[in-house]
């Protein structure tokens, strides 16, 4: 039978099963903020990051806090590195009920230096990753019946920066690949879905990090109820 997630707002329960919350792309802003947001409400967190510094400093941070975490680095880029990622904190912590794909390539360079090479890993990373993570997370999801996909979009996907020339490119196909994992998921009860988030992002900055987590924990929320409530694209 399908498991019903638990809200958001709700604090853990004693003798309650834990719920993984498997992030790719770990660090400072959405990512750790959405954790912390998910960790409250009795999540164990699941940290993957390429950078092993980053991954640490987060991972310590939310132990300290009480949170189960544990981490794993990788290549988001190398379907090897992730899966075996994937895989390990899954073996750790359980199967993954939430998977926040947090991946963007920030490259410097315009469309006349942007080498081919460098184009076709940024879209690996920034892009198929998101394939690697959900194929790797879709067994436990599937057993379950239930699970939600989010992926962090850009307003760049419409709107492209000309001196970051990869970047659009990475989140228009990102918006794409998340449509159609959402309408092939979706049967399944499992409910992908994508912010596109228009503005910088800071404590300081147009859109703070904890209202990209708020809109995070509605999404997980609305896959408890009627399937045609669900959202794919959502603005912020």
């Amino acid at each position: 039978m399908p498991t019903t997630p638990r809200t958001l707002d709700a604090g853990p329960c004693a003798g309650a099963v834990r719920q993984h919350f498997l992030v790719v792309g770990a660090g400072p802003g959405i990512s750790a903020a959405t954790a912390r947001r998910f960790a409250a409400a009795g999540h164990a967190v699941g940290l993957v990051a390429r950078r092993e510094a980053a991954l640490a400093e987060l991972g310590t941070a939310l132990r300290a806090d009480g949170v189960r975490t544990e981490w794993a680095a990788a290549e988001a880029g190398d379907p090897v590195s992730l899966t075996a990622a994937v895989d390990t904190l899954t073996a750790a912590l359980g199967p993954v009920d939430v998977l926040l794909y947090n991946v963007s390539v920030g490259r410097q360079s315009a469309v006349p230096e942007l080498a081919p090479g460098d184009l076709l890993a940024d879209l690996a990373a920034g892009v198929v990753g998101l394939q690697t993570a959900v194929r790797a997370v879709l067994p436990g999801m599937r057993e379950r019946g239930s699970g939600t996909v989010l992926v962090t979009g850009s307003g760049s996907a419409d709107r492209p920066i000309t001196s970051m020339a990869s970047l659009g490119v990475q989140k228009a196909a990102l918006r794409a690949l998340t449509e159609v994992q959402a309408r092939a998921l979706a049967p399944e009860g499992i409910h992908v879905a994508t912010v596109t988030v228009r503005g910088l992002v800071g404590e300081d900055r147009q859109i703070h990090p904890d209202r990209v987590a708020a809109l995070y924990a509605e999404l997980v929320a609305e896959t408890a109820g009627p399937r045609e409530h669900w959202r794919t694209v959502v603005d912020l």
